[in-house]
């Protein structure tokens, strides 16, 4: 589809427009190595946990195509705005009161999610059901090359960000709320990582089909350039007391979200602003050997590392893009995103002691090897490779173990070019 991506009046005042992208281009897929796994996928030398890794795969866009579409109108709040189009959601561990008759205002509990922020009554379920949904059609698509996955991911991409009826506000105002403390905080913004994690290279895939449209294309870059104008000028993300001043993985996400989305529209000027300011990331929040501090305060620290190192990567690998190297900068104090991730490896071991608060029942460990494969490959580093290729997925289901799942299929289909002499868990 040759029509090119439109691009936000702000993101040109920050940076030069260049030139946009076409739409099956990828910000974070390789197309050589989804297009060398596909054929190894379906030939006699896929190993067994490829195999099993595509299994779960259509498994999991099977039954997402019998979930939506969705929209943020379907929620059952109204926002402050008065326009059920506009995002709303409550902040995951802020609770009720006791000791006040109203419960007003709210008081804040580390770790100790409220189940009344993951209800329909709001969208923060939604848009992570509606954004994961999109990614396992859109790669189910690409890997069986059926159309009805196709058909299906595009109605749901209409659905959330085209149609009149249903779309969504390009706009995070109402994110993350606390009763008696306010309407929306900048912490919303962390919801809508999700459209910038895992939708691009998604609509790249769908934008394949015969079915996706001119039409289609100019609405979701003028979608996509809108919330990247309000990204970089509310007061709420990028004002002086917004989400791009968050000290931890907050602030990260924020920066990734802004490098993911102009990439995508192709400009590249404006995504290699947000991968230097990476650096700066890495100032503020490694020690010397690869904690980190703003991390360590949190009851869930492991779980925290892992989430402030997920948009680093990111970073990271938009830079290999961009020629900007993140993975060797280091701080002041010697802290370095190497350092970061190899401070995780060093507890890979589900029975190593962590130093650190552990409210959760468990580590999940198996997050993390998307991030040692992907840092792996890129610095040529075996060591990480393994513990991402040998690391046993074959408990994993998708009804409790979504992450694992998706752990799995970034090393069996999307990012290491599979062999039958790699060795694998079979």
């Amino acid at each position: 589809m040759t029509v090119f991506r439109t691009l936000p009046l702000a993101a040109c005042i920050f940076a030069v427009c260049s030139t946009p992208l076409l739409a099956s281009d990828f910000v974070f897929l390789d197309p050589h190595t989804l297009a060398a796994n596909r054929t190894l996928l379906h030939s006699a030398d896929a190993t067994a946990a490829m195999k099993h890794s595509y299994q779960l795969l259509l498994e999991e866009a099977d039954s997402a195509i019998q979930s939506g579409p969705f929209s943020v109108t379907d929620k059952g709040m109204i926002p402050p705005s008065g326009d059920k189009h506009d995002y709303l959601s409550i902040s995951p561990y802020w609770w009720p009161d006791n000791s006040k008759v109203d419960g007003l205002p709210w008081v804040r509990h580390d770790g100790k999610t409220n189940p009344a922020s993951k209800t329909n009554e709001t969208d923060s379920k939604r848009i992570g059901q509606f954004t994961r949904s999109v990614r396992a059609i859109a790669l189910a698509y690409y890997f069986s090359q059926e159309e009805k996955y196709a058909r299906k991911g595009i109605e749901f991409i209409r659905t959330w960000f085209i149609n009149d009826s249903t779309k969504m506000n390009p706009n995070v105002k109402f994110g993350q709320g606390v009763p008696g403390v306010a309407s929306g905080r900048r912490s919303g913004i962390i919801d809508t990582r999700t459209i910038a994690e895992r939708l691009p290279d998604a609509i790249a895939i769908l934008s394949t089909s015969s079915l996706w449209t001119a039409a289609d294309e100019l609405a979701i870059n003028q979608w996509y350039s809108d919330y990247l104008d309000w990204m970089i000028t509310d007061d709420l993300s990028g004002g002086p007391k917004g989400e791009a001043y968050s000290v931890n993985n907050h602030g990260t996400w924020y920066d990734y979200q802004l490098a993911s989305i102009s990439y995508f529209l192709g400009n590249q000027p404006l995504a290699k602003q947000m991968v230097q300011k990476g650096k700066m990331r890495v100032d503020t929040q490694f020690d010397a050997d690869g904690s980190q501090p703003h991390e360590i305060e949190r009851t869930r620290a492991y779980h925290y590392h892992y989430f402030s190192l997920d948009p680093l990567v990111g970073l990271a690998q938009l830079g290999d893009k961009l020629g900007i190297d993140l993975w060797h900068y280091q701080n002041q104090q010697g802290g370095s995103l190497i350092k970061g991730i190899d401070f995780m490896a060093r507890f890979h071991d589900p029975q190593s002691q962590w130093p650190y608060s552990q409210k959760d029942k468990r580590r999940r460990v198996e997050r993390m090897t998307p991030l040692y494969l992907k840092a792996g490959l890129a610095l040529n580093k075996p060591q990480w490779v393994r513990l991402a290729t040998q690391t046993d997925f074959s408990a994993f289901n998708l009804k409790q173990d979504l992450a694992e799942v998706w752990a799995q299929r970034d090393i069996e289909l999307l990012y290491l070019t599979r062999s039958p002499a790699v060795t694998s868990n079979k």
